[in-house]
């Protein structure tokens, strides 16, 4: 018989089961092997939950996943997202998700995701939306974040409404993914491990190249979301990504951003401009629900900026009673030096979604690079898990991914905002707005060369999406405008899709030959 040290009892078995040293040593490896990796996940926004709810899918039982969140609450038995009563402002933005990207997603988060009524296509198809996947999907981030939320917990994820506190000692974590955002807390308090962002590639003369936006929410259009396209794309002054409503959003210059101003009982306040707050209509005013402070714009008769807000939601067919909000913000990125760090001899972290590529959001890739990222981190998972702890090496094609995305996402992101001029000369969009509100003007060659525009744009998409308005509707778009925001349009350029086309990023997936999933069965697609 066996020595005591060299038994090994079989637990759920009546009574110890012996086994010979051999036969001990290769059980304690099996069971090594079954044992779950474990996943932490700091965030839980569209990303942090994309990624636990695909590496859950993809591995089931093989991992235990947790994800944290401080905007995140408990109610009943379930966790739902914190509301505007609980001092949490939820997102309102539509975003594009590129088939190639929405294709890749498991089966059961595309179902999940794309329920009837709940997404629309209005662009048109592309390098990263072939035809053979499907056009591109519009879909609010709300909505990603409560089905997303509801599938995890659904998939026996663990939520804990609260932020990510990095430990002392890892404890056997193998994985931590961390997904809380551009200002990343998580990464700042691991920058001994993934350095500190710099912008200095993204500078100009030694300055950091800021944009200031404004982002108009509205409910409604009075025109199909397709019509809107070419309009979009005929200039960079204003950005309207529909599903029946939306945004619009508008560059401005910084003399134009200096009019974002909250009034407050004894004169301006921190409040738009400083927290980011959304201004929401009251009669015929915009006011802050925290702080109760005036967008200033909105009641100030002197206003330049107000009447170039009307003018483009008029350019869109939208009325100001169809505005529900209107908010500001700053665009910028910065450089990561790495995207993988070992931790602990046992414990990896990965830097994804904005806290891994933060991108000027006008080419449309933001969202779309975070999945990749995600993507890309757990088929790396997946093929690498072998029930024991891993290796640098396992994770050079991720990191490899990672490198390529913030090359490619970040240096079209950069070309639009130094577009280059007829010269090929680098001109900032600041200036070429600047240079659009001055004269002198000429109205009518203005809205000839918009019209020119728009029709070139709609016989170049015209086989990659649905039926456009009339050429006759178009023009009655650009004459309705003013004369200085028609200069401005013409001066902004047209969007410059040729110099920031191309090949696109290709991210591993599980299952290449699934076929990509329409939407719930028995339901139909909104277009």
């Amino acid at each position: 018989m066996a020595r005591d040290d060299e038994k090994t009892v079989l637990l759920g078995q009546v009574g110890p089961t012996v086994m010979l040293p051999r036969q001990g040593a290769q059980l304690v490896r099996l069971q090594r092997r079954n044992a779950p990796m474990r996943v932490d996940v700091a965030g839980g926004g569209p990303v942090g939950l994309a990624f636990a709810c695909s590496l859950k899918s993809m591995l089931g039982d093989q991992v235990s996943v947790r994800v944290f969140d401080r905007r995140w609450k408990r109610h009943a038995d379930r966790v739902v997202w914190k509301n505007a009563a609980d001092g949490n402002n939820r997102r309102e933005q539509v975003v594009t998700l590129q088939s190639n990207v929405w294709a890749a997603l498991p089966a059961e988060v595309q179902q999940r995701l794309f329920v009837d009524g709940r997404f629309s296509e209005m662009w048109p198809l592309g390098p990263d939306s072939p035809a053979s996947k499907g056009r591109p999907r519009n879909i609010k981030i709300r909505w990603i974040e409560d089905a997303l939320l509801d599938l995890a917990q659904d998939q026996g994820v663990e939520l804990l409404p609260q932020a990510y506190t990095v430990p002392s000692k890892w404890d056997g974590l193998h994985v931590l993914a961390i997904a809380d955002g551009a200002r990343s807390a998580t990464r700042e308090s691991l920058k001994l491990h993934f350095g500190t962002p710099s912008r200095e590639l993204f500078s100009l003369d030694g300055s950091p190249l800021d944009e200031r936006v404004l982002g108009i929410r509205v409910v409604s259009t009075k025109v199909p979301d397709e019509h809107t396209v070419p309009l979009t794309v005929a200039q960079n002054r204003f950005l309207f990504n529909s599903m029946g409503g939306g945004f619009i959003n508008m560059r401005l210059t910084a003399e134009e951003a200096s009019e974002i101003v909250a009034l407050g009982a004894n004169g301006p306040i921190g409040c738009i401009g400083k927290f980011g707050c959304t201004m929401r209509p009251e009669g015929t005013r915009f006011v802050c629900d925290r702080h109760r402070s005036v967008f200033k714009p909105s009641v100030d008769k002197l206003s330049y900026l107000w009447p170039r807000i009307l003018d483009g939601l008029r350019f869109f067919g939208v009325g100001v009673a169809d505005v529900v909000g209107i908010t500001s913000f700053t665009l910028g990125m910065q450089q990561m030096s790495k995207f993988t760090a070992q931790l602990s001899p046992s414990t990896y972290g990965f830097l994804l979604g904005d806290a891994a590529n933060s991108l000027h959001f006008w080419p449309g890739r933001g969202l779309n690079t975070g999945l990749k990222s995600a993507q890309s981190l757990a088929v790396n998972l997946l093929q690498r898990w072998k029930g024991r702890g891993f290796r640098a090496a396992d994770f050079a094609q991720h990191e490899g991914i990672m490198q390529q995305l913030q090359y490619r996402e970040k240096s079209r992101a950069w070309t639009t905002m130094l577009m280059p001029d007829a010269d090929g000369m680098p001109r900032g969009i600041e200036d070429r707005i600047r240079d659009g509100l001055v004269g002198p003007f000429d109205r009518e060659s203005l809205i000839a060369e918009m019209f020119q525009r728009v029709k070139d744009i709609k016989a170049r998409m015209g086989d990659r999406m649905g039926p456009l308005a009339t050429d006759e509707w178009y023009l009655g778009r650009i004459q309705a405008l003013d004369v200085r925001t028609l200069k401005v349009m013409v001066e902004s350029g047209a969007w410059i899709t040729r110099e920031i086309g191309g090949d696109e990023v290709v991210v591993p997936t599980a299952a290449p030959s699934e076929a990509p999933v329409s939407a719930r069965p028995g339901l139909s697609l909104v277009s």
